[in-house]
Parts: C-alpha cells; sequence; structure tokens
C-alpha cells in the first residue's frame, strides 16, 4: 500500500515534516541513510536560534528569521538555552558593515541592539561597535529526543535508519523509491529534506540540481573560561569569527568565517579530493557522514583560536574540547549578499516531488505551506 508521503532526510526538517504530516492522520515514511538521526548538519553548526543580526546585508533574510524567532522559541522551548548574554561587534577593519550600519540595519529589522562600549570584550581599536542583543542556542540532543518521543506515539509514522535511497522512479503516478537494504516503497508525494544531499536525490529523480557552493566545514568545541561562560561574541561582517554557548552542552562553539570552510566544490553534486581517501564510503553520488570520515582535514584550532584571541580582552579565555565536522551547502546567488533564503521547491505535481534547502532551523514552518 502506497505511503501518503515519503521523507527522505531526518534532520530536523524531515522529522518536523513527519510529525506534521503524522498528525493530520497521513502515512509517513521517513528514510534516513545515517543510523541515526540528527547525525550532520542539524547537530554540527553553531546551534544558533537566528533573530537576523547575521544578515545586515540581506534584510529580507533578517525578517523571516525574526518572524519566526519567537514561535519557534516557544514550540522547542525544551532545548533552548537564553541565559547567556549575546554580543555582536563590528570589527573596525576589513569589515562589509560599521557600527552605524548595524545599528541602522538592526532598527530597519526591528530587532533589539543596545550599545555598549567595544572595550568590555574586545582588545582596544579593534573593533568600532558592540551591541547587547537578542538571540538564543538551541541543544540538537534534547531536540532529537522529543522528535522521536512525538513521533513514537503516532502508529502511522514509520522511521527507517541506515536507510539510504538508491533509486527513485515513477510508475503508474506513483514514486517508486528504492533503498540499500533492497526494499521497495510507493508514494504519490516524494519530500526531500537531505540539505546537503539534496542534489543527490534530485539527480536520483531525474531534476535539476540546484545551484550550490558545497563547504567542509569544522566546527570546534571549546570550553570557556568563567568570564566567557555566560557569553556569546560574534564579531561581524567579513573574515572574523564567533564563540558562543552551544545549547546546553556546557561548552562553547568556535567558528570562523575564513577557517570553519576546509574544502570547498562548485560541482552539481559535491565532489572533493578527500573522497579518494574513503575506500569508495564517500563519493559525489554518495554524501558519507564527514565527522565519520577517517579522510577528514585537519583542524583549523590553530588559526580559529589564534583569530578569536587576536580581538577578545585576555580574560575571555576558552580551550579546545573536540571538532565535529559536516558538510554545508550555500547557494550560490548568496555569495553576493550573504543571504539566506530558505528554498521550499515543487518541482513537480502528480505525483509530487518537493525539495527543501535551508541553513536555519527557525524557518522550518515554511514547510507547512506545502504539507
Amino acid at each position: 500500500m502506497p505511503y501518503d508521503k515519503i521523507i527522505i532526510g531526518a534532520g530536523l526538517y524531515g522529522l518536523y515534516a513527519a510529525r506534521f504530516c503524522g498528525r493530520q492522520g497521513q502515512r509517513v515514511l521517513l528514510l534516513e541513510k545515517d543510523a541515526v538521526p540528527f547525525s550532520r548538519a542539524t547537530t554540527i553548526n553553531q546551534a544558533r536560534v537566528h533573530m537576523g543580526y547575521h544578515y545586515p546585508r540581506s534584510l529580507s533574510t533578517a525578517l523571516g528569521t525574526r518572524d519566526y524567532f519567537e514561535r519557534f522559541v516557544d514550540d522547542f522551548a525544551y532545548c533552548i538555552k537564553a541565559d547567556f548574554q549575546q554580543v555582536y561587534a563590528t570589527s573596525a577593519h576589513f569589515s562589509w558593515t560599521n557600527a552605524t550600519e548595524f545599528k541602522r540595519f538592526c532598527n530597519a529589522a526591528n530587532i533589539p541592539c543596545d550599545e555598549i562600549s567595544p572595550d568590555k570584550y574586545f582588545k582596544p581599536g579593534l573593533c568600532d561597535g558592540a551591541f547587547i542583543t537578542r538571540e538564543y542556542t538551541y541543544d540538537a540532543v534534547l531536540l532529537r529526543r522529543q522528535l522521536l518521543d512525538d513521533l513514537a506515539v503516532l502508529p502511522n509514522v514509520q522511521l527507517r535508519f541506515s536507510a539510504g535511497v538508491t533509486g527513485i522512479e515513477q510508475s503508474g503516478g506513483h514514486w517508486v523509491v528504492h533503498t540499500a537494504a533492497g526494499e521497495r516503497e510507493q508514494t504519490a508525494y516524494l519530500l526531500n529534506t537531505a540539505y546537503a544531499g539534496v542534489n543527490e536525490v534530485n539527480a536520483l529523480a531525474g531534476f535539476e540540481p540546484f545551484s550550490i557552493k558545497y563547504e567542509l566545514c569544522e566546527m570546534i568545541l571549546c570550553e570557556a573560561d568563567h568570564a566567557l561562560e555566560g557569553v556569546g561574541i560574534t564579531v561581524m561582517d567579513g573574515p572574523f569569527f564567533s564563540i558562543m554557548p552551544f545549547g546546553r552542552t556546557g561548552m562553547h562553539s568556535l567558528t570562523s568565517v575564513t577557517f570553519t570552510p576546509h574544502l570547498s566544490s562548485r560541482e552539481k553534486l559535491p565532489a572533493f579530493p578527500c573522497q579518494a581517501k574513503s575506500g569508495g564510503a564517500c563519493t559525489p553520488e554518495n554524501l558519507a557522514n564527514c565527522n565519520d570520515c577517517a579522510a577528514r582535514p585537519q583542524s583549523a584550532w590553530p588559526s580559529m583560536s589564534q583569530l578569536a584571541r587576536k580581538y577578545l580582552r585576555e580574560e575571555y579565555d576558552f580551550v579546545l574540547k573536540g571538532s565535529l565536522f559536516s558538510m554545508k551547502p550555500v547557494l550560490k546567488a548568496s555569495e553576493v549578499d550573504d543571504s539566506r533564503p530558505t528554498l521550499v521547491r515543487v518541482l513537480q505535481e502528480g505525483p509530487t516531488f518537493v525539495s527543501v534547502l535551508s541553513g536555519k532551523i527557525s524557518t522550518v514552518y515554511d514547510l507547512e505551506e506545502v504539507l
């Protein structure tokens, strides 16, 4: 019997869509190539619940994230950490945006922005403005646990892990989906929420790829000292850094515009030289989990930590605890203005095929329009 919907990819967007449709009484099958959900980008990122501050050169992106902020924080309060001070600063050198422009942007976006002296956090002369903002972090482990608990009480929703998709074809008004385990399932509605694998799935179904640049990224986990423990700091707007609480883990994440991406690929599918060292486990057509790969790059900790310490006063110190690696897709069009639109594309109807690409968790609600 065909499913009402088959969803490919068990990150936040996939699990949210499965729950949304399941609560409407639909028969849903969710397929995930990894052994557990949330094993890639939903977990391996800054865990920032955006209010819009990150996008001073794209007001439309800022407004979209601002509009969903309160709803996301209310709906997912069980995994939100809000008890810290989030500081944004503009670098005095090599920044696309200065302090005056950042204040003007925040006013235009109608988001809180209280100016403070840069000297509180930064060495003299390095930042021309600093601001207390309202922005939180989410805990991916708690988020995953609750979503799985919600899905467990829906007998009409089935989750299959270690179930990579190997083929997609049309037959009799349905999509026929083949998995690595030899399973063959049918649906009239296929939803692609594979994130970095979005073009792999599009290609299997015969659709044109999104125009994406792929970045193999490292997120560093740190233990912050007492002065930095209750603070998140982001320096804008160029080749700078961010260090902020990582959910409720007690650690901070450290990222850098320059050093977080180790490698990039502008091919239609994610082709990287390190794939030749993976023993066939990772290919452009079947992207493996970078975090589990022995061929992942050497850590950029020396460069990232040096950059952060160049700016921060000495009392705001931190030590290395580890690194996480993941693939990040960025729309090529976004390289100009740093916009981060959420794409929800209906590529075909009858049978329906929808592909989703978004780098922000709070815009997950955009899915509801097509579900």
